[in-house]
């Protein structure tokens, strides 16, 4: 499917042609891609996560976060109520994986014992 050919529509399979297209989405385009709640984009997103196809990528929270650095400037992100902002799972980042196939040996007789063929006519 071309970028701006995928329907709006949620489903699991446009999901991941939008995820392929992209290689990295955060999980609040997604959900304003599709128009959905969230709980409904993260289910499709778990369903792929589980058959290894997407990899979470977890929000970090800002450096001294949860220390009572906040107060004395040493946080990147303030909120309003004067504390750190905790990462929202919208921020999470979600990127799609293709499977590596296993590798294949192309020696095919290294594997190979002749010890259990029978002698060769002379």
């Amino acid at each position: 499917m071309q970028p701006n050919t995928i329907p709006r529509v949620l489903t699991p399979s446009h999901v991941k042609h939008y995820l392929k297209q992209r290689g990295i989405a955060p999980l609040s385009d997604v959900i304003n891609r599709f128009d959905a709640p969230p709980d409904a984009v993260i289910a499709i997103l778990e369903f792929w996560q589980q058959r290894g196809m997407v990899h979470k990528i977890s929000a970090q929270p800002a450096a001294h976060c949860g220390t009572g650095g906040c107060g004395s400037g040493h946080c990147s992100a303030p909120s309003l109520a004067g504390g750190c902002q905790t990462p929202t799972p919208s921020n999470d980042l979600f990127e799609w994986q293709e499977p590596s196939a296993p590798p294949i040996s192309l020696d095919i007789l290294s594997d190979f014992d002749a010890s259990w063929l029978p002698p060769l006519p002379k």
